[in-house]
């Protein structure tokens, strides 16, 4: 990735760490393109004072009216379209260096600082919600250490007390636990619109970094699982291309990747490049997240020597841990319904493969 445009411009300048100011050379929807565009200067009717904003800030105003307007099924393709608008505008404000990047490469862009974690150590109590852990390690009950240790990674909804519940069993088993909060610190409240979904893995690999600095971990036995957005990022963190462009300073052991899917915006997360074992669980009614576009990849992976796995749940959505999203409905861009469906049964066994997993490279 260093020596791609992108690359070299953001060694300069950084301006390129966003996709939306990378242009593509790829044919794209020039009414979408003007949609993200009209977005943007409807909240800047005078245009100096968007031009008068940072480079980050400028990037960060249009991403978010992209992912907003993709979110409404307004814009198809985010990742072309983006970038596009966010040409125009930079144009508008006389700014013409604009390096180009392909589309491969623009998967492995984020735009937030980096997290924080405490510094303190927790054990889990009676009363431990799932807040009081974020962005802290808790450890089993019993033992000193050196822990094997996962970071949990949450879906696009923020932490919710399902995490909680993959806490303890996984404490139980005797891993520490990070639950990585991607929002809170951020002042984020509906994600969908304003955070990439690589900005999640790049969390999960600063709280690689935290782990792997504390004496009671060994740093050699760490692994994440991440649900639906986190799930993406599972995804991501197998590729060895993305460590790199992440600037990770380890690898996870293995991930788990829960209802996270394999393309996201017409955009791949799973890498044919992967080299550290996955397992990916999935629902055969999922929409959100469906299985089909994770084939015929996982196949030749599988075929090809990588440690991949998979199990698809029949019958089974999106969400099928989290009770406190029971009967909620997700409209897709195209107008698509599915109900999430709370399932124990595939929620225990889900949570008994990624322990089963974890374990064979513990």
């Amino acid at each position: 990735m260093t020596n791609s445009p992108c690359g070299r411009f953001r060694s300069l300048a950084l301006s390129c760490i966003l996709v939306l100011l990378c242009p593509l050379v790829q044919a794209s929807d020039e009414t979408q393109i003007k949609l993200i565009f009209d977005a943007v200067r409807s909240q800047y009717p005078d245009v100096n004072l968007y031009c008068k904003l940072s480079d980050a800030d400028r990037r960060k105003v249009v991403v978010q009216s992209t992912l907003q307007l993709a979110n409404k099924g307004q814009v198809s393709d985010p990742y072309v379209d983006g970038p596009k608008a966010g040409a125009l505008l930079r144009q508008e404000c006389g700014v013409l260096d604009i390096p180009t990047v392909d589309k491969a490469t623009m998967r492995w862009m984020t735009n937030e600082k980096p997290l924080t974690f405490d510094s303190e150590v927790g054990r889990l109590g009676m009363f431990t919600s799932i807040q009081a852990m974020a962005n802290r390690v808790y450890v089993p009950q019993e033992g000193t250490g050196p822990f094997p240790a996962v970071v949990l990674s949450h879906t696009i909804g923020s932490i919710s007390p399902h995490l909680l519940v993959h806490a303890k069993d996984l404490l139980a088993a005797g891993f520490a636990v990070l639950v990585v909060d991607t929002y809170g610190p951020r002042g984020v409240k509906n994600g969908i619109s304003k955070i990439l979904p690589t900005e999640s893995a790049k969390d999960a690999y600063d709280a690689l970094a935290h782990l792997q600095a504390q004496a009671f971990i060994d740093r050699n036995r760490i692994f994440q699982s991440g649900y639906s957005l986190g799930g993406i990022a599972s995804s991501l963190l197998a590729s060895p291309q993305g460590a790199k462009a992440l600037n990770a300073s380890g690898r996870f052991r293995a991930t788990v990747s829960n209802y996270g899917g394999c393309v996201v915006s017409q955009m791949d997360v799973l890498s044919a490049d992967s080299d550290r074992p996955l397992l990916m669980l999935m629902a055969e009614l999922d929409i959100e997240a469906s299985p089909r576009l994770c084939f015929p990849l996982l196949d030749n992976m599988k075929a090809a020597g990588k440690d991949v796995q998979w199990h698809i749940y029949p019958q089974t959505t999106h969400g099928w841990d989290k009770a406190e999203n029971n009967g909620y409905v997700y409209r897709s861009p195209s107008g698509e319904t599915m109900p999430y469906r709370y399932d124990p049964t595939v929620a225990k066994d889900a949570t008994e493969r990624m322990i089963s997993f974890f374990n064979r490279y513990r």
